[in-house]
């Protein structure tokens, strides 16, 4: 089997393809979502649940005019009024449907994805975060695609022809590596596979290019997952407003927005460790698909939950902090 015209640019067009998706990664993620958030945030489900949230909120404004009037009465003076506060914030932010709360709730979102894309374009002075990630994927793209072209000559039994096959294919890796940011680079570390010699190189390659892809997969099912998620919490928000009024200790909608700033925090976390894993690769010339993979599906979404678990916590005692003091002054 010859490298074929037709063969090369099936193959010019996948490595278009993965070099594309190297390109996008959260940012593409994050706009892929847009559309959704506002059909799902503007539509009919947002309504009903925001009615549910009415229900809620009027259950428990029962039950938290019944403690107000009780403290009212017991201390004979309006110590309690600076309560007041938290029933007109209920019915303004469930009026209309939850207009209001919808809108702050996407408004929230872009604050976090333009401080998530912010990090990555201006964190280190010589490479942006971003850049190194895409330098990195497009490396890991571009190997696969070397993979497949050399995967071709395998199968073929007669000697000369996988020569003239491997030859072919060493000319089309030497073009399309010239599109890459660090193509000599690249090329002298994947060029060896082209060798028909080297069998058990190109065996071990393939079978690490499988690896890798599957957790590149994993990695951006991570980031999906955070992104709906953070929409899922997001459409929780009306429950989460009604029932603030239940005289019970932490205010639900405090819990809901550490939730919502939670998830954003994974994101964020999870950008920055994969892009300074990026940048390291990039900066010490160390070309090795796996270990970027490897941080890339597993690390990296470890790590993430575990820091924006303990900045949740941070960020929920501030506000009940916070809220406390705000609420003590009106007293």
């Amino acid at each position: 089997m010859i490298v074929t015209p037709n063969l090369i640019a099936q193959f010019s067009n996948g490595a278009s393809q993965i070099i594309q998706n190297g390109r996008t990664g959260q940012i593409a993620i994050a706009e892929a979502m847009n559309e959704l958030w506002s059909e799902v945030l503007g539509g009919g489900l947002y309504a009903v649940i925001a009615t549910l949230g009415v229900f809620f909120a009027v259950g428990s404004l029962v039950l938290f005019m019944t403690q107000w009037a009780k403290a009212l009465i017991e201390y004979d003076e309006p110590i309690m009024w600076s309560e007041i506060i938290w029933p007109l914030l209920v019915a303004v932010l469930l009026a209309n449907d939850g207009a209001m709360l919808a809108n702050g709730t996407q408004g929230l979102r872009s604050v976090i994805n333009n401080t998530s894309n912010s990090l990555l374009q201006n964190t280190s002075a010589r490479i942006s975060l971003q850049e190194s990630y895409q330098i990195v994927t497009e490396n890991i793209g571009a190997k696969a695609v070397i993979d497949s072209l050399v995967s071709q000559c395998d199968s073929i039994v007669d000697v000369q022809q996988q020569v003239d096959c491997l030859t072919n294919a060493e000319q089309q890796a030497r073009d399309f590596s010239k599109t890459l940011p660090t193509s000599e680079q690249w090329f002298d570390k994947v060029g060896s596979l082209l060798n028909p010699l080297n069998v058990t190189e190109r065996v071990g390659f393939a079978l690490q290019t499988a690896v890798t892809g599957w957790l590149m997969s994993i990695g951006m099912a991570f980031q999906w997952v955070a992104e709906v998620s953070m929409l899922l919490t997001g459409l929780l928000g009306p429950l989460a407003v009604g029932a603030t009024l239940l005289p019970v200790g932490a205010k639900a909608i405090y819990a809901w927005l550490i939730s919502f700033f939670s998830i954003g925090l994974v994101k964020i976390c999870y950008n920055i460790i994969v892009g300074l894993v990026a940048t390291l690769i990039v900066n010490a010339e160390s070309y090795n698909p796996l270990v970027f993979a490897f941080v890339a599906g597993l690390i990296a979404p470890i790590l993430a939950l575990v820091l924006a678990a303990g900045g949740g916590l941070a960020i929920f005692n501030s506000l009940n902090s916070f809220s406390a003091f705000v609420l003590g002054g009106l007293k």
